[in-house]
Order: structure tokens, then C-alpha cells, then sequence
């Protein structure tokens, strides 16, 4: 049975709602009662989450340093086609290109951030999107200003918020 794209960020959205919901201490039919669904779903996502956050005991737990984040969720330059152009009958369709992925196990903190995160509706994707592009653009303001050196992390102590004004 295959899940559809609607389904996936439904499912996505609830179960990062169930580990935010673990982690305050709710139990499993605290959270059915409160999400409206039965304890037999919740009892699934949590098992769910579980194998998602599971780690292989031999695994290098360690977060990769920038460069091998690049290596690894970049793909390889696309090598050069052949000039020599295969005649009708024994051509094949061109592949299409992957596109370049990147893997994150989600322990419950991250799914609980992930939750506040998409609670106005966004999508898990769009919110990781958004979240990533304001870090990086604090990080490089701070590096360009000469406020740290490139390899030291900025500590944000602040943020600016736009007053909300409905449309």
C-alpha cells in the first residue's frame, strides 16, 4: 500500500506531535484523547519513531563537520555524455538526475521542533527550508560583520519580531 504525499506530511505532522507529547510526560492515551485518534495509532507512531531514531550500537554517532556534510549530500558532477549519438532503435531515455537528499535521524527533540514548527500548517519540508536559511544567514551576517571567526558557531542572544498584521 502506498502512502499518498498528503498522507506522508499528515502522518509526519501527527507523529511529530505524538514526540512532543511524549516528552512532556503525556501518556499514550493522554495524546489519543488529546489528537482525537485512537491509543492503537499512537501506540504505532511512538514504535515508529522509535525505529526511526534507532542507531546501530557499531554506528559513529558523531556529526559530520561541513565538508563531509557537502561530500555526502552533493552528488557527484554529472560526467559527460557521450558525443557519439545511438541511433533510434537502440537508444534509451536519459536518466533523470538525482536530486541531491540529505538524511537526519529525528530523535524526539528534533521531531518536538519540527512540530512547533509546522504547527501554522507549513510543511515539515518548507519549515526545515526556512529554519535553515535564517541560521545560515545569521551565520554569515556574523562572519562577514567579523563578529567570529568562520570556524567558530554565533551566539544569537536576540530576535526581531515584525508585528503580525492579518491580510
Amino acid at each position: 500500500m502506498t502512502t499518498a504525499p498528503e498522507d506522508a506530511d499528515a502522518i509526519a505532522t501527527r507523529r511529530a506531535t505524538v514526540a512532543q507529547l511524549r516528552a512532556t510526560g503525556l501518556s499514550i492515551r493522554e495524546i489519543a484523547a488529546r489528537l482525537g485518534t485512537t491509543k492503537d495509532t499512537v501506540h504505532r507512531d511512538t514504535q515508529a519513531l522509535s525505529r526511526d531514531t534507532a542507531t546501530p550500537s557499531d554506528q559513529d554517532c558523531r556529526t559530520p563537520v561541513a565538508p563531509d556534510i557537502l561530500t555526502v549530500a552533493l552528488p557527484a558532477a554529472t560526467p559527460a555524455t557521450d558525443p557519439a549519438t545511438p541511433s533510434r532503435d537502440t537508444a534509451t531515455p536519459p536518466a533523470t538526475p538525482a536530486v541531491p537528499t540529505l538524511t537526519v535521524p529525528l530523535d524526539t527533540a528534533l521531531l518536538a521542533d519540527l512540530a512547533t514548527l509546522t504547527r501554522n500548517g507549513t510543511t515539515p519540508a518548507l519549515a526545515i527550508r526556512r529554519a535553515l536559511a535564517y541560521m545560515a544567514g545569521a551565520y554569515r551576517q556574523a562572519w562577514d560583520a567579523d563578529l567570529y571567526p568562520p570556524d567558530a558557531d554565533p551566539v544569537i542572544e536576540r530576535h526581531a519580531y515584525t508585528p503580525y498584521r492579518p491580510r
